[in-house]
């Protein structure tokens, strides 16, 4: 198997590496300005850009 730890998303998921994907976006942080992917570290992206939190009234907390 080869080592995909140097691959971008959009790399990954042009490969079809889509657990891969999976693993890189568990809490994501960042997103890419490129193509919209979603991860958790910045260099798991071409063009990271922080990732703005949804204001929600979360009305059962």
């Amino acid at each position: 198997m080869s080592d995909n730890s140097d691959l971008k998303m959009c790399e990954l998921k042009a490969k079809g590496l889509m657990e891969e994907i999976d693993q890189r976006s568990i809490s994501p942080v960042v997103v890419c300005g490129k193509c919209g992917a979603k991860a958790d570290k910045p260099e798991y992206l071409h063009n990271p850009r922080p990732l703005m939190k949804k204001k929600i009234d979360n009305f059962w907390s």
